[in-house]
């Protein structure tokens, strides 16, 4: 009999995405169900817009059966309605009440965030505990939950003393979810469970960390990001809890849908190319700067960003180097949207450097793979980077990554495909720029270099291929 696994996640590509989460859940879910015959199915709500991104691409959501989703003392009555994509069943939770509203996923727009998020996400947990079996057809073998948004899941599965192996995935522990202690009563949890080895933290709620304590195995998204976590420095003062309290930690480096990302065959650009043949990458590249309106020269390297505007991602070290690209004589081009300082800190830099750096501020996923394309080198000054997909998508369209050697950034990138820098500073930052940009001006090493990345297999194969023999593991 095949494996039952079902997935809670807040987000899923391409249906509904802020980040990359998206892209782990639906690479990692078809990667699962494709390659290794595990009967997958992910729990999602249904946000406002979804149905017509699923229409969109001829994905049919079916009108779905009534449920009755209990979260403490609220009843919401909802529709889990279905749909296949690939080999895995999705299922949409249906409640306007909690999904259908203006903004983003989590909140009404910019940094808010919806006051009843712990109700919602809540209920989105609860609807896969006692609903998740009709996704796979039958009692599931294991619940896999994404970041704090799915850890209720867990939670209600272990106050529940379901008979399933429970797995919870930290995509970056920054994200906590911590409420109010009253949230308790709200969520319907045993006040047992608010004490230091459970959901208490600092006298407040932490969902992830309930999440992380019911778990049988605790993933992260790279081998050197699960390590930093359980230091000071990284464990977001839940290093002692993960030491002494969770079960098992192991991390497991991120893939990507090398079908989908793939310079040969992706439609967004404006000519394919291959590792054998780069003549497309030129064309690309030429289009790219026509679009953004750079006057880029032959010997002008082009360098992307393509990130979340946060002093986590080192947005602010990019506009350090704005003012040295005169001297370095390089262009830039900045996507990304995010923390409202940086945003204007950039329409500003855009503004009084427009010779040398092109800005787009927002999400725009048609434009970021032209990018990837385009660039010859691409930014990610991350200070801390639990895995990252962008430099792996960059490197399969022959872009070198310059990275912050942290996390899954260390895991995946190495002197042959990229550039690497310890120090993040400013000053670390250019220093590695100066070193990338060499190797672009050099024809013999750059050619190398190239064929490296693009030859890196980035795939889901190896890492669902971990995930199973985890399952495997934790099965009686």
């Amino acid at each position: 009999m095949a494996m039952r696994a079902v997935h809670v996640a807040s987000e899923a590509a391409p249906f509904a995405q802020s980040g990359g989460l998206a892209d782990v859940v639906a690479g990692l879910s078809a990667a699962l169900a494709e390659g290794h015959r595990v009967n997958v199915g992910v729990i999602v709500p249904l946000y406002r817009g979804v149905e017509g991104k699923l229409s969109a691409r001829s994905i049919t959501l079916d009108a779905g059966e009534p449920i009755v989703i209990t979260v403490g003392p609220h009843r919401f009555e909802a529709r889990l309605r279905t749909a296949k994509v690939g080999c895995v069943t999705y299922g949409f939770v249906d409640c306007a009440t909690l999904y259908d509203r203006v903004g983003t996923l989590y909140g009404p727009g910019g940094a808010a965030e919806f006051a009843d998020n712990h109700i919602r996400f809540g209920a989105l947990g609860k609807a896969a505990v006692d609903y998740g079996a009709r996704l796979v057809g039958g009692t599931p073998d294991v619940l896999h939950t994404h970041d704090w948004q799915g850890a209720a899941a867990a939670v209600y599965a272990r106050a529940a003393n379901a008979q399933v192996a429970i797995v919870s995935t930290i995509h970056n522990l920054a994200f906590r979810g911590i409420f109010p202690k009253h949230v308790m009563s709200e969520l319907g949890f045993p006040w047992s469970y608010f004490d230091v080895h459970h959901l208490e933290f600092y006298d407040q709620v932490c969902l992830l960390k309930g999440g992380l304590a019911a778990s049988d195995a605790v993933t992260t998204v790279s081998p050197t990001y699960a390590r930093e976590i359980l230091t000071p420095e990284r464990g977001e003062a839940l290093d002692g809890f993960l030491r002494w309290d969770v079960r098992r930690l192991v991390g497991i480096v991120n893939g990507i849908d090398v079908q989908s990302w793939d310079p040969a065959t992706d439609r967004a650009l404006p000519a394919p190319f291959t590792a054998a043949n780069l003549v497309g990458k030129a064309i690309c590249r030429a289009a790219a700067a026509a679009e953004l309106g750079l006057a880029l020269a032959p010997d002008q390297p082009l360098i992307g960003v393509i990130a979340r505007m946060a002093h986590q991602k080192g947005i602010d070290l990019v506009a350090e180097l704005v003012p040295e690209l005169h001297r370095l004589n390089a262009k830039l081009v900045v996507l990304g949207s995010g923390e409202p300082e940086l945003e204007e800190r950039f329409r500003w830099l855009a503004s009084a450097f427009s010779e040398h750096l092109a800005v787009r501020i927002g999400f725009d996923s048609a434009l970021s793979r032209r990018l990837y394309a385009a660039c010859d080198l691409f930014a990610m000054p991350s200070r801390f980077e639990p895995c990252g997909l962008g430099q792996l998508y960059a490197m399969r369209y022959g872009t070198l990554p310059i990275v912050h050697a942290v996390g899954g950034l260390r895991d995946t990138v190495d002197d042959r495909t990229g550039v690497r820098f310890d120090d993040p500073s400013a000053r670390g930052f250019i220093a590695a720029t100066e070193r990338a940009i060499a190797i672009v001006r050099d024809p013999s090493v750059l050619a190398k270099a190239r064929q490296a990345a693009m030859a890196r297999d980035s795939s889901w194969t190896a890492s669902a291929l971990q995930y199973v023999q985890l399952y495997r593991s934790l099965r009686p």
